[in-house]
Parts: structure tokens; sequence; C-alpha cells
């Protein structure tokens, strides 16, 4: 049965999609069966999976929860899940998830509809990686609700932090009322400025303030032009510039996660 990772932060622009692409991809490269779903209206994922246009696809991520809403039989995965050359697989999003909000409002128990999609799929992956949208309410308590475990990607930068206490709150009101299950597998650094005083003071009010209740992770991936460069060619950084330190820092961070499961 598949993992279920979520990589979470309410604040935008902190390398979710960066992250859950890559480590999708580094996963496959280990062959494990992994499935990345895009659960941002911006689709981010999905064009760095290989999507020139996510309004072209026929079958998203939203077009599944309104079948599941309406109680409607959802497709064959076949028809839906999109199957990127370099081993991943996709169930792609685009602008029409922005309406999951306010389509949920009046559904009965609204926060477990995306778990009626990943169950069925658990049997088939290794790995279910889910990139979320940069914003807490009750799309993100219905990944919380599916999710064994979340990532909280933070830039280097004190407004970054800001999400982190909120997206810790709701982990704890989900964990105790609703998915006991659900872990903390870390913070993970993102476009980190190596060598500025910036950097090591967020790192220092890190480890200080929840260093010693949540695994702050050893590896920080450093900020390069290039991870949004490999974006325009619908690459992951590992994929465009294996060499590149971020990339190499993606691929640590790949083997201290893993090892934390083991």
């Amino acid at each position: 049965m598949a993992k279920v990772i979520a990589i979470i932060n309410e604040k935008g622009g902190t390398g979710k999609s960066t992250t859950a692409t890559t480590l999708g991809y580094l996963l496959a490269k280990q062959n494990k069966k992994t499935l990345v779903i895009d659960f941002d209206g911006q689709g981010n994922a999905s064009t760095i999976c290989g999507i020139a246009n996510t309004n072209q696809v026929e079958i998203t991520i939203a077009d599944l929860l309104g079948h599941v809403i309406l109680e409607k039989e959802l497709p064959d995965p076949t028809e839906y899940i999109y199957h990127n050359e370099n081993g991943v697989d996709l169930i792609p999003a685009n602008s029409e998830l922005f309406t999951l909000e306010r389509n949920l409002c009046n559904v009965n128990f609204r926060e477990k509809k995306l778990l009626e999609i990943v169950n069925p799929l658990k049997e088939l992956y290794d790995y279910i990686i889910i990139d979320c949208m940069p914003q807490i309410g009750t799309p993100m308590m219905n990944v919380m609700m599916c999710a064994d475990s979340i990532i909280i990607p933070t830039q280097a930068e004190l407004l970054s932090m800001q999400g982190l206490s909120e997206v810790l709150k709701h982990y704890q009101i989900i964990k105790e009322n609703g998915n006991p299950k659900l872990t903390i597998e870390g913070i993970l650094v993102t476009m980190d400025s190596r060598n500025t005083m910036l950097s090591a003071l967020v790192n220092e009010m890190l480890n200080d303030k929840f260093g010693n209740n949540i695994r702050v992770f050893k590896t920080r991936i450093p900020r390069s032009i290039k991870v949004a460069e490999a974006c325009m060619y619908q690459q992951t950084i590992c994929e465009y510039l294996p060499d590149n330190p971020a990339a190499i820092a993606y691929e640590n961070f790949a083997k201290e996660l893993i090892n934390i499961g083991s």
C-alpha cells in the first residue's frame, strides 16, 4: 500500500511544487511506483511533469472530486492518470480547482472527499505525493485526512516561516479529531542562500522553535535560478542539471527522508 506524503505550507512560493515533483522523480528513479497528485489550481506540478497546457486536460483532480461530490462512479484510472516519460505518474490540476472550497461548502463529510479518490489508488503505488495549494481550509483538511505524513517546505526568510504555525495548528486538529496516523516528516528549508546572516538566523530560529518536537531536515535546498529554468523545459532540476547544487541537495534530501522512514 502506498505511503501518502503531502507537501504543505500556507504561504505560496516556498517550493512546494518543485519539492513534490522532484521527490516524485527521485523516488521513481529508485524504482518506486510513484504518483504525484497536483492539488493546486495553478497547475505548476502538472507543468513540470510535462503537461504544456493544463486547460486542455480532459480529466483533472477537480473533475474527479466533482464525481465524488455528485456520488457518480469514478472513471478507470487509465482514463485520468498521465504517465510521464521520467517514470512519474500524475493526476493533473488546473484553475477549476480554485472553486473547490465553494463546491464543498454544503457537502456532507466534505473533508473526506479526496480520500475517496486516493484510497483506491494506494494498492497501485509505493508512494503518492500530493502538491498542495497555498491555503488552509476545506481542501487542506481533505489532504490531511488522506495523508500518512506531511513535509513543510519553507524559504530561509522570516516571512516564509509565518505559514508554519498555521499548518501545525491545523495538523494538530486533524490528528486529534480525524486522522490519528498523520505525522510530520519534517521542515525542509528551500531557496537557501548559504553563508548569509539571514540564512543562519532563520535556520537557528527553526531549530530553536521547532527542533525539539519536529525534525528540521539537515539538508537545505540552495537557491538557484536553474530550478526555475528547469520548469521552463518541463523537467525537475535533477533531470535538467543533475550536477547543480540544488539537484544534489534534493538527492540528499530524498535519502534523508527514506532513511527516516526505514
